[in-house]
């Protein structure tokens, strides 16, 4: 048996009623009928972000290193025991209440507001992406999880700030951001543009340092990931899958895990068509047949960096075996079902 996994991330929205029909109706389905005949549609309640969510069909809840150290385990930075990671990203704040999470900062921009916040700080490593911030402090920091920035807007600054004794130096470093950035030239420059302030750097979803996990060991499988994005590069590196360089040739008794995303700045016309071009060019390529085995999940997950509401995704099981049950609660149990059975 081979067995295919397919993350959907974002096509869920395909299956929302706008107006009397959904996006799904409208598209041409061509090679995704044949699974649809021989399929069973059902739903999986995932976690409330992407990274935590895919982890959770491998592995438990209690095991999630978080999306810090995922993160940088896609940018490959370095790491040791005790090292804590967290994400970054620039808000803006008036009389110590966030007043704006989303501020167009280009890459030299960032780079110019982190260099003034980390002067003079020794014992914090940050590390600037086109489109992420990642800090890095050699700490064995307790595991707390705060929220996504999409989740603080109109929060004061003692609401974001932590709690906890042991994050102080956190907090003092986000706190270097608000004092040192408001007259900073970036900021001047976007004040003269009556444009939102980024004066305050929010650090979030923190992670720990672990050892990876070769799955392929575990599920006594060779697991090989394709990907359209970037968005769970950290967690294939963490499980250690192999790069699937061409869709072709399937070994058997390998799982293949591919992931396509939406953008949600597309209209939604693209979103159908990209549904379109996967069902008439990867399934083409994959081809239906019994002695593979297919788990298409369908999720809400446009956003890697955005917080959102726990339900219920759409999944298509195919050619499994008898005892599939409509509705999983416990998404591992899904998986269990797909590769064990």
């Amino acid at each position: 048996m081979k067995y295919f996994l397919f993350a959907m991330h974002g096509y869920l929205e395909l299956f929302k009623k706008r107006g009397q029909k959904t996006l799904f109706e409208y598209t041409k389905k061509n090679n995704f009928e044949l699974f649809m005949e021989n399929g069973n549609w059902g739903f999986v309640l995932l976690d409330r972000a992407i990274e935590k969510s895919y982890f959770e069909f491998l592995l438990s809840e209690s095991e999630f290193p978080g999306e810090g150290f995922l993160r940088a385990l896609k940018y490959n930075i370095p790491g040791e025991k005790n090292d804590t990671f967290f994400l970054g990203k620039f808000v803006s704040m008036i009389d110590e209440k966030i007043v704006e999470i989303e501020i167009n900062l280009n890459y030299n921009e960032k780079k110019s507001l982190l260099e003034e916040i980390k002067k003079e700080v020794n014992d914090i490593e940050v590390f600037l992406f086109e489109n992420e911030i990642i800090l890095k402090i050699s700490r064995d920091l307790p595991k707390i999880s705060n929220e996504f920035p999409n989740k603080i807007k109109g929060k004061s600054l003692s609401e974001v700030l932590f709690k906890n004794k042991e994050m102080e130096k956190i907090n003092d470093f986000m706190l270097n951001s608000l004092n040192k950035l408001n007259f900073h030239p970036v900021n001047k420059v976007r004040g003269d543009l009556n444009e939102p302030v980024a004066n305050f750097l929010y650090l979030y979803r923190m992670g720990k340092y672990m050892d990876r996990v070769k799955l392929s060991e575990k599920l006594k499988k060779k697991i090989f990931y394709y990907s359209d994005s970037d968005k769970l590069d950290g967690l294939y590196n963490f499980f250690e899958f192999e790069k699937l360089e061409k869709i072709s040739e399937f070994k058997e008794d390998c799982l293949y895990w591919f992931d396509f995303s939406l953008d949600y700045k597309l209209p939604p016309s693209i979103w159908v068509k990209k549904f379109e071009n996967f069902t008439s060019d990867i399934l083409k390529e994959i081809n239906f047949s019994e002695d593979k085995k297919f788990l298409f999940i369908f999720d809400p997950f446009f956003n890697p960096d955005y917080e959102y509401e726990k339900n219920y995704s759409l999944f298509l099981a195919v050619n499994f075996n008898t005892g599939l049950k409509k509705k999983y609660k416990n998404s591992c149990l899904l998986f269990k079902e797909f590769i064990e059975k």
